[in-house]
This record gives C-alpha cells, sequence and structure tokens, in this order.
C-alpha cells in the first residue's frame, strides 16, 4: 500500500475503533517515512487516541517542525493545543491555539479550543468573550440575535457594574 492509502486505512481502523490495530499501521508507515510530517501527524493522532498524550504532543511537535501545512496544520495546532491542555500545560495551550486561530482566522473550532484553555490559565474573561463573539457570529436562534446587540457590548463589559447611587 502506498502512504495515502495506508493513512485512509489507519483512519478507517480507527473509526470502527481499532485503535492499536491503526496504530501499528502508521508506525510501520513512520519507518519508510519518518520525516513526513502528514504521518507525524497522523502516528501523534494515533497515539491521542489511545490517551497516550504526552508520546502525541512530540509526534504534533514533530509534523509541524517538519512543514504540515494547510487544514492537517490547523488540525495538528488544535490537536496539540488540547493535548498539551489536557496535561495541565494551559499557557502552552493558550499559546498554540492562539497560533491558530492566527494562522486560521476562520476557523471556529480552534477559537473555542482557544476559549477552554483561556478558562484552564485562569483568564475566564477572555474564555467567555471568545465564546460570545463565536456564538454571535455564527448562531442563527432568533432568541439570542435579538439580544445581539447587548451580548456585543457585554462582550467586551463583562465586569461591567452600573450603581445606580
Amino acid at each position: 500500500m502506498d502512504k495515502d492509502t495506508t493513512i485512509k486505512r489507519a483512519r478507517e481502523l480507527r473509526r470502527v475503533d481499532k485503535l492499536e490495530e491503526s496504530q501499528q499501521i502508521l508506525r510501520d508507515l513512520l519507518e519508510t517515512h519518518p520525516e513526513d510530517p502528514t504521518v507525524l501527524f497522523e502516528v501523534g493522532g494515533a497515539y491521542d487516541v489511545l490517551g497516550d498524550v504526552n508520546e502525541a504532543i512530540s509526534y504534533y511537535e514533530d509534523a509541524i517542525e517538519m512543514g504540515l501545512d494547510g487544514a492537517e496544520l490547523q488540525e495538528c495546532l488544535i490537536c496539540l493545543g488540547i493535548s498539551y491542555r489536557t496535561i495541565g500545560e494551559f499557557g502552552q495551550a493558550v499559546s498554540i491555539l492562539q497560533d491558530a486561530v492566527e494562522q486560521f482566522p476562520n476557523d471556529n473550532s480552534a477559537r473555542v479550543f482557544l476559549a477552554l484553555a483561556h478558562y484552564s490559565d485562569d483568564t475566564p474573561d477572555e474564555a467567555v468573550r471568545l465564546l460570545l463573539d463565536v456564538l454571535l457570529q455564527t448562531t442563527k436562534d432568533e432568541g439570542i440575535l435579538a439580544y445581539a446587540d447587548t451580548l456585543d457590548f457585554y462582550k467586551d463589559n463583562l465586569d461591567e457594574v452600573w450603581d445606580e447611587e
């Protein structure tokens, strides 16, 4: 099997919960393509779904270093940020997910995961701002849209209290 077919097969195996088999196929592929960014990213994903987040992180970082680009880079940055958040490296998660948002400004998933990282990094105001911004940009809910201006104001004034005295 060629590289693309092997990766497709490994993804199919993951979808049917054959995680170890998927990982083995990808590790074998890595032996013949040790510096291929896509292969490194996929191997990282295999470790990630098996719960070996620390191992996944090293492969994600290697994939980025080796020049991963496009949609795969977008996904890898998100996975890497999520992984750092999972192991309690909240500042690193914020940094990586902020990079994902900057490189892929139209990707709302990166913004939502960045909000979670901000929450974990003890910056809940920024988390709420980001989530409100994503909500206001993506919702079709008429009830929420009726308050769009108010919510837009509050996202930038979360701690405002108006004292009537």
